[in-house]
């Protein structure tokens, strides 16, 4: 029979290791979910709609092509799949619950 309990034993080092991992790799997909966002707003694929599924919000919308933003203008005519906003990621979520899990399970001891 498989019991669980609290590990008395638990490396204070590997749990930091562990802390500034998930930290460092939220950091960094933060970033660069950033930088590909603003690069990637306000354009159009047919394959876009897969971007959906980390967060990014995919819509039918007119773009000001003169300025480079996405408006709803009467006059331009309307594109499909465009990237309108890029602040949610999906993955960096997942990331977070996987790296605060591995902190947890340091503290459990399964037997």
């Amino acid at each position: 029979m498989t019991s669980i309990g609290f590990n008395k034993n638990f490396d204070i080092g590997r749990v930091v290791k562990r802390l500034v991992g998930t930290i460092l790799a939220l950091y960094v997909g933060g970033v660069i979910m950033t930088t590909f966002g603003s690069v990637m707003n306000c354009t159009t694929s047919p394959f876009y709609k897969g971007l959906a599924l980390i967060g990014w919000t995919v819509t039918d919308v007119t773009i000001d092509h003169t300025n480079g933003i996405c408006t709803n203008f009467v006059n331009e005519s309307v594109q499909s799949n465009v990237i309108t906003a890029t602040s949610g990621s999906g993955v960096l979520a997942v990331i977070g619950v996987i790296g605060i899990g591995s902190v947890v399970m340091e503290f459990i001891s399964w037997n």
